[in-house]
């Protein structure tokens, strides 16, 4: 079974329309089954050195038809309760709830209203707060939780907790990168996450929001493929006779 892999952009458009649309074209061509970016809240566009990573919203319409007519999913990673009913508007495929925002009631409520998937960051949240979350929401059948870890090391990555939180919950599981690293990918494959999420980058020297677990676009390419076709290697478990598949070389 395939995870779904996500390439995150998040907020390492700058702002630029330009630039967001060259991340769009240069993963149509990838196996990346969903492009996502991120609208933070109100009060994070005031501050001077944030204003300028704003996209318009007919940048985001522009944005979604090319996505979709590449045969890909449109995401929003979203903080600003009050934009919902544009992205809503534009139909967006699925939702990412970002940080600690799972413990926003009113956010997740009118998110979980779309019937649209919901990936749920657990990053910034504490055992108590994904039980909580668990409790109230359950009943919903379109959330996944997703184990990330806001960290570049790969002694943080925890890949375990995925088949932890899988069990605990019995709910999907997601797995979203911060390492520099990104060989923990093709790692996390062996705990089968649900979604593989991953930032990505422009190929330049410009240092972006999200910049050192960020993969380039050149790369996006050969590691999507390289989990996609490492996903067969996980198997069922079961010991199975499969006969001998290898070719002895005549001397």
């Amino acid at each position: 079974m395939y995870p779904n892999l996500i390439a995150e952009v998040g907020l390492n458009h700058m702002g630029n329309h330009l630039l967001a649309q060259k991340y769009v074209k240069t993963l149509q061509t990838t196996q990346v089954d969903g492009i996502s970016f991120q609208v933070r809240e109100k009060e994070f566009y005031q501050r001077p050195e944030k204003k300028h990573l704003i996209l318009s919203e007919d940048a985001y319409r522009s944005l979604r038809e090319t996505i979709r007519s590449a045969g890909k999913e449109f995401g929003i990673a979203i903080a600003d309760i009050n934009k919902i009913d544009f992205f809503e508007s534009l139909d967006t495929d699925f939702y990412k709830i970002i940080r600690n925002d799972m413990t926003n009631d009113l956010l997740v409520k009118k998110l979980l209203k779309t019937g649209k998937k919901i990936i749920v960051s657990t990053g910034l949240s504490t055992n108590k707060d994904i039980d909580n979350f668990v409790e109230k929401f359950n009943h919903n059948k379109n959330f996944v939780l997703n184990h990330t870890q806001l960290s570049y090391e790969e002694a943080d990555c925890n890949l375990k907790a995925i088949k932890h939180l899988r069990q605990k919950y019995d709910v999907p599981i997601s797995f979203g990168s911060h390492c520099y690293n990104y060989n923990v990918l093709y790692m996390s494959l062996c705990y089968e996450p649900a979604d593989i999420l991953f930032y990505v980058k422009n190929d330049d020297k410009i240092k972006y929001p999200d910049d050192k677990h960020a993969i380039q676009l050149k790369d996006v390419a050969s590691i999507s493929e390289n989990i996609k076709n490492l996903s067969k290697a996980v198997g069922t478990g079961q010991k199975t006779k499969i006969g001998n598949k290898i070719t002895e070389m005549k001397i």
